[in-house]
């Protein structure tokens, strides 16, 4: 049988839910950067902030997503601040790479095209900004995974846009795609596309109707999606966010629903790869 993929959790923290009852058969985490790792932080609250995330028990973390949020932090546009930019991307790298993570997500909104800034301008920035973000992947030994989101107001909107620039615009292997299929289907966009380059792809995220796994009517596209990874020998991470959503009617258990979630993407996984 080919090697599978792994499963991934995606989480962050929120009022109520315990973090430590992730499931620990989970294969691996993933964090999000400006949530969890906060690079504005002092070195002394983020020794702290570690200690609380090592009191989880988590998987390995292997994966981060959210890389830019809150403080005006952007990347292109005419409120680019650059010495922010290199400050936030320098900790963040660091303080990333000190608690085991290997591909760093970034999202494609923080790309948007600007009302009244210049398009070639917009995409000089994305370019100068990229390629930091290689800088400091090839230091710490990291891939950076950059996510389309179907937005016609972002530079890279499709999955094949974020290939192109990747490949064209910055050129260097530390820097490839992410898959989510949330916008996979609201571009319209076909998931074979990940096993055109499969080596491209870093990362894929999935979510349910409700944005978890085994809630709404999502096994043929799971079933679909894991053939397609599979037969493209796809081994990387899988994330998958849950935990959010009762699935029993009452109170949200926060253990027991990501426990939930793992059990029904392992048994799709088992019997797409048992073929």
């Amino acid at each position: 049988m080919k090697e599978p993929f792994k499963l991934c959790i995606l989480f962050e923290e929120a009022p109520g839910r315990d973090l430590a009852q992730i499931s620990p058969d989970w294969e691996m985490a993933e964090i999000p950067v400006a949530l969890m790792v906060k690079p504005f932080e002092s070195a002394a609250n983020w020794s702290a902030q570690r200690r609380v995330i090592e009191s989880w028990n988590l998987p390995p973390i292997k994966a981060a997503s959210h890389f830019l949020q809150f403080w005006g932090l952007t990347p292109v546009g005419s409120g680019v601040d650059w010495d922010q930019l290199e400050f936030w991307t320098d900790r963040a790298f660091a303080r990333l790479a000190g608690v085991g993570v290997e591909v760093v997500g970034v999202y494609g909104g923080f790309f948007k095209l600007e009302d009244g800034f210049s398009t070639t301008k917009t995409m000089d920035q994305a370019i100068r900004f990229v390629d930091r973000m290689a800088d400091y992947a090839d230091k710490y030994g990291m891939l950076v995974a950059l996510e389309p989101i179907a937005d016609p107001h972002t530079l890279w909107p499709l999955y094949r846009d974020g290939l192109k620039f990747a490949k064209e615009e910055i050129g260097r292997p530390s820097i490839r795609v992410m898959a989510d299929i949330d916008y996979f289907f609201r571009g319209n966009q076909p998931f074979e596309l990940i096993a055109e380059d499969p080596d491209y792809c870093l990362h894929v995220h999935i979510a349910g109707e409700q944005a978890q796994p085994g809630v709404g009517e999502m096994d043929d596209t799971f079933v679909h999606l894991f053939r397609i990874l599979r037969d493209c020998g796809y081994t990387r991470g899988v994330s998958a966010a849950c935990g959010w959503v009762s699935t029993d009617g009452g109170p949200v258990d926060f253990g027991k629903e990501n426990a939930k979630s793992l059990a029904y993407l392992k048994d799709i996984r088992a019997k797409v790869y048992a073929e």
